[in-house]
């Protein structure tokens, strides 16, 4: 338990208007979690030996899967689908640089970054056929890597993102959202946590996935975790534009624990899209319902072909 503080109670004051918000814009059967399998992670240096990015990779194929995290956890999260999907793919999960075991020599954490950052591993790594999966705040990354049109990459699947696009907030709204920021600037370590426990969780989440989200939330770098998503937010405030710029169809497995918009991705997927919903999870579909994210997946990978 954290110590209750006046931060905490603040956030409270306005916590389903506030952070409602925030989990929209990050996101763009709920059990025990999965055990957590030991996979051998490798090291490989991109970008002029610029950034170190720490993988985890199992299987071969003709197709390559890569999946990408969200803010503040690492690529342990996809730990379940490494092994599941490595017997028809070759899969890889990285931590994107700042998270994780992955580093890099900058202080800039935007979105663009971390998108040179995925474009250098597909292409220092030689990966061919490439599906990016991209969860929460990787979901923008993924975009931005997709609008490179890279001939490598085949497809994009988000993961709990895309939800807003065209939803309008009021300005009491966007005000409340801003009074936020400063809060979780001034005390990361707890703010996040908390953020975390009042939006991004099922009723019926376990213990074990709450627990470990908030530790990786509350030991992630406060520098780096503030800076990525004020920048993610940013960059988001123009996905609907971007997504008229994107010229692969967009699939996306999203949590009904917050409806998605169809009707804005109607407006704006010229090469079209497809939800696949799953139910009674919070934020974490992969580590909340493994078995049935990898269904879903698995559901959207041949409908891909």
């Amino acid at each position: 338990m954290y110590p209750f503080s006046l931060l905490q109670i603040q956030i409270k004051m306005n916590t389903r208007t506030i952070l409602f918000i925030v989990i929209a814009i990050l996101s763009g059967n709920i059990g025990k979690a999965q055990p957590q399998k030991k996979t051998t992670a490798k090291q490989i240096s991109i970008r002029d030996n610029q950034v170190e990015i720490n993988y985890y990779q199992q299987g071969q194929g003709d197709t390559t899967l890569l999946f990408l995290h969200g803010w503040c956890i690492d690529g342990t999260y996809w730990e379940n689908q490494v092994d599941y999907f490595s017997k028809t793919y070759s899969v890889y999960a990285i931590d994107l640089p700042g998270f994780g075991k992955s580093k890099a020599q900058r202080t800039n954490w935007t979105v663009e970054e971390y998108a040179h950052d995925v474009t250098a591993f597909i292409d220092t790594m030689s990966l061919k056929n490439v599906v990016i999966i991209g969860h929460s705040m990787a979901g923008e990354i993924m975009l931005q890597t997709a609008l490179t049109n890279n001939p490598k990459i085949a497809g994009i699947v988000g993961v709990d993102n895309f939800k807003v696009i065209d939803v309008t907030f009021t300005p009491e709204q966007m005000k409340q959202m801003n009074d936020f920021f400063p809060l979780l600037e001034k005390d990361f370590k707890n703010s996040a946590p908390v953020y975390a426990d009042l939006m991004l969780f099922h009723p019926a989440t376990s213990k074990e996935v709450r627990d470990r989200v908030k530790s990786d939330f509350a030991n992630s770098n406060s520098v780096i975790g503030y800076g990525t998503l004020i920048n993610q937010i940013q960059y988001a405030s123009a996905d609907a534009q971007r997504l008229e710029q994107l010229n692969y169809k967009l699939y996306l497995i999203n949590s009904d624990g917050f409806p998605t918009n169809e009707t804005g991705l109607k407006n704006h997927c010229k090469n079209g899209f497809h939800v696949e919903t799953i139910s009674s999870t919070g934020h974490y579909p992969m580590i909340e319902n493994p078995d049935g994210f990898n269904i879903l997946l698995e559901k959207v990978l041949i409908v891909m072909k």
